[in-house]
Order: structure tokens, then C-alpha cells, then sequence
């Protein structure tokens, strides 16, 4: 009976202790919910969903709902989003709006977050994508790419065509002309107007001056009209001499060449895209063999005009209520092996050495995207980012080169209209 008086006792005492311990236990943390909207293809939006998965997995107190679809409108849609102040928390963004979210004050400085590092990141690299020139890091570069012709090589060899070596704008149109004489089936570029205008207007205008179109520093256009109308009888030429396929009959696919009939049968001598798309054009069609082709250039360009950064941003909303838990989310995105591995290429090679290694260790680094990558290295161009790709001034520039392919306006008359609204555009910032 003490025996047990004692253990009674004991267990009293030790009660209040017990108590006390799980009452001084840390509160459940709170539950958040994050909106992330991003853009692409099918690949990609699954690829993001299991990185989604892991990450509420291992965070179960964060719930990330997500927004995706295609790209068409993704900018205009945020300027609607950003006007009502109801952004996503994460956002994938265009590289040429992050200089203008910057500007507008819409996208958060993640410098200033701790629950983020960049330490896994090549400091130059996050230097010329992301920060705009003020040393914060705004955004993060999704990963490494750059301008790129997408090569049928079976079809080029057939056609005597060589990509594999410098040329100029005017033996790009001269193959053209080689191509629909030996083919009227074939054309020598499978174009879209989003693409086509970076490839054949901002990229010739870097050759012409060394510069973008616009002067950041004092809003001023550093082409002239004679230049802009010297760009529009380039794109003229390129779609009257059939070197180019129709605006009007790529039109309806949008900026996803690899859905073109004539794409996946072979009768494009090569895509006009970007490093990130290097892989859906091959699969598209895998009959044939692919290489990337080098990039037209002018005899007495001013630099090469092409470059290579990243093929898109990653920001957080300044307005988010839960930043730091926004932060959490892409530090594990950009930084984790596991969200790595779930993302492989997706969004091009990946940015840091990190995910690289684990990409071409796992296989999913695809030789043609890595050799596009690399070619695109060796190209001397500084991308443009600022008031030249701020949404208002690349809607000008898209429309005048859609005006012009599709025969609707002389390159003279789309050169004095770009001119004056791009003028009327920097009196109002």
C-alpha cells in the first residue's frame, strides 16, 4: 500500500510538469495560402505542380494555389491584376516587364527577405537579370537561355543549306529563295509575330547601334526613322520573298510553332525561337535531326545584337500579405536538389551549377538545348530590358512588324508611326 501511495504521489507531482511542457510547446504555426501563376506548356506546368506538391509536403502549413495557362495575354493580364491589387503572391514574369514592374513598384525586393539565399547563384549572372541596374536582387532569372534558330538538319543538307557557319541578313533571304524554288511546300523559317519581332526588330536594331531602341537615361529613341524604316524593308523583304511562311497562316498558333502541321512534317528549314524551345520543336517532329544554326549578323554591326540571360523572372507581389512564406516557396524552388530534379528543364538549363549537375547527371538536359545554350554564349549583344520591353512599347513594336508581314502598311509609313508613338509613349514617363 506505501508502494503504491508513492507512486500515486509521484505521478501527481509529475503532472503539473507534463502540463506545463506541452502548454510551453510552440502554437501550431499558421496556415497560409499563396496564389503562383506562371506560363507554358504541359511539361512545364506539371513539372511545376509536383515542385508545388513537394513543397506543401515539406511545408504543410503553406497551400499554393496554382494559376497557369498559356502566355498569350499572361502580361496584359497581370497589368489588369497589378490596377485591381489583386496580383498572385508568386509570379513567373516576362523578361522584358520585369524592368517595368521594377519601375512600377509592383514586385517585392527580395534583398530585403530572409526566409531566401542566393548563394547557389553566380553573383554576375543575378547582376545582369533581376536587379535592373540598383544592386537588390527584384527578381530571380528562371534559368540560362538566348536567342536560337532551331535547325532541320536532314532537310538543310537535303537543301544544301548551312547554318553551322556566320552569315549575313542577306544570304538568309537568298536561302529562302533556295528553299521555295527547290520546294514551293517548304519555307526556309517557321516564324511567329511574339518571336519574330525580338529576332527581326530589336536584335537588328542592337546590330545597328550597339544600343536598345530606347535611351533609358533620357528617354529618348536612339533609332531614327531611316533605321526603323531600313528594319520594316528587312521584314518586308523576308515575307514577300517567301523566306518566311505567311503571318496569316502562323497566326493561329500562336507563339507554339511545334503545333504546325507543316512543323511536325518537316517543311521548315528552321524555327526562330529561343534556347527554351529548342526541345518541343525537336519533339515535334523526331524524324529529323536538329542542330542549333547561328544567328544572321551585319557586316558592320555596332555588337553581334544577340545574347544570352534567362528565358523568364520569378517575383513576388509587393502587396503579399505573406511575403516571407513567398520566399520560402522559391528559395525551395530555386535552391532545394528535390525541386531540381521535379523541374529538370522546363524552364531552359536551370541558373545555378547546382541543378545543372543534377539535370545532366539525371539525363534531362537534352544535347540540343545544351548546344544552343552554348552558341548562344558566344554572341557579344546586351539584352535590351527597360523602356524598350516595357509592355506599352513592345505592343508598338508587335504591331508595326505584324503590320508590315502582313503586307498591311509600307515599312516607311509602320517606321513613322512606330516612331511617333514610341515619342508620345516617353513624353508620359
Amino acid at each position: 500500500m506505501k508502494r503504491i501511495i508513492v507512486l500515486v504521489l509521484l505521478v501527481c507531482l509529475t503532472l503539473p510538469v507534463f502540463a506545463g511542457g506541452k502548454k510551453d510547446q510552440p502554437k501550431g504555426q499558421e496556415q497560409v495560402t499563396l496564389r503562383f501563376s506562371w506560363w507554358g506548356t504541359d511539361a512545364r506546368h506539371k513539372a511545376t505542380l509536383d515542385a508545388i506538391a513537394a513543397f506543401e509536403k515539406a511545408n504543410p502549413n503553406i497551400k499554393i494555389e496554382a494559376e497557369y495557362g498559356a502566355q498569350d495575354g499572361y502580361n496584359a493580364k497581370k497589368t489588369t491584376e497589378f490596377a485591381s491589387r489583386t496580383a498572385p503572391d508568386v509570379m513567373q514574369i516576362e523578361t522584358g516587364a520585369g524592368p517595368e514592374y521594377y519601375r512600377l513598384g509592383v514586385i517585392k525586393n527580395l534583398s530585403q527577405l530572409k526566409s531566401i539565399s542566393f548563394g547557389k547563384f553566380d553573383a554576375n549572372f543575378l547582376a545582369a537579370n533581376g536587379q535592373f541596374g540598383s544592386g537588390s536582387q527584384w527578381t530571380i532569372p528562371t534559368g540560362v537561355a538566348g536567342s536560337a534558330l532551331v535547325v532541320n538538319k536532314t532537310l538543310a543538307d537535303k537543301l544544301g543549306i548551312d547554318f553551322t557557319k556566320p552569315y549575313n541578313w542577306e544570304q538568309l533571304i537568298a536561302w529562302g529563295q533556295q528553299v521555295r524554288t527547290a520546294d514551293p511546300s517548304c519555307y526556309l523559317l517557321s516564324v511567329n509575330t511574339n518571336y519574330g519581332m525580338d529576332f527581326f526588330v530589336r536584335a537588328y536594331a542592337r546590330q545597328l547601334n550597339g544600343v536598345p531602341i530606347i535611351d533609358d537615361a533620357n528617354k529618348k529613341l536612339n533609332m531614327t526613322e531611316a533605321q526603323f524604316t531600313q528594319c520594316f524593308e528587312l521584314i518586308d523583304r523576308i515575307y514577300k520573298s517567301g523566306t518566311a511562311a505567311p503571318a496569316a497562316y502562323k497566326a493561329p498558333f500562336g507563339d507554339q510553332d511545334n503545333n504546325d502541321p507543316n512543323w511536325i512534317a518537316g517543311k521548315y528549314v528552321a524555327h526562330v525561337g529561343f534556347t527554351s524551345s529548342a526541345a518541343r520543336m525537336q519533339a515535334a517532329n523526331p524524324n529529323a535531326e536538329y542542330i542549333p544554326g547561328h544567328m544572321p549578323l551585319l557586316a558592320n554591326r555596332k555588337s553581334d545584337g544577340w545574347f544570352n540571360d534567362c528565358p523568364q523572372y520569378m517575383g513576388i507581389y509587393a502587396e503579399s500579405k505573406h511575403p516571407e512564406e513567398a520566399a520560402k516557396f522559391l528559395d525551395f524552388f530555386f535552391n532545394s536538389e528535390e525541386a531540381a530534379s521535379l523541374l529538370g528543364t522546363v524552364r531552359t538549363v536551370p541558373p545555378t551549377k547546382m541543378a545543372q549537375d543534377i539535370v545532366t547527371r539525371e539525363g534531362k538536359l537534352d544535347k540540343l538545348t545544351a548546344d544552343a545554350t552554348t552558341l548562344s554564349l558566344t554572341y557579344n549583344g546586351k539584352s535590351d530590358g527597360g523602356y524598350t520591353t516595357a509592355s506599352e512599347a513592345q505592343a508598338i513594336l508587335r504591331d508595326a512588324y505584324e503590320q508590315v508581314a502582313f503586307g498591311n502598311v509600307t515599312p516607311a509609313a509602320a517606321a513613322r508611326n512606330v516612331v511617333a508613338q514610341l515619342n508620345d509613349f516617353l513624353s508620359r514617363q
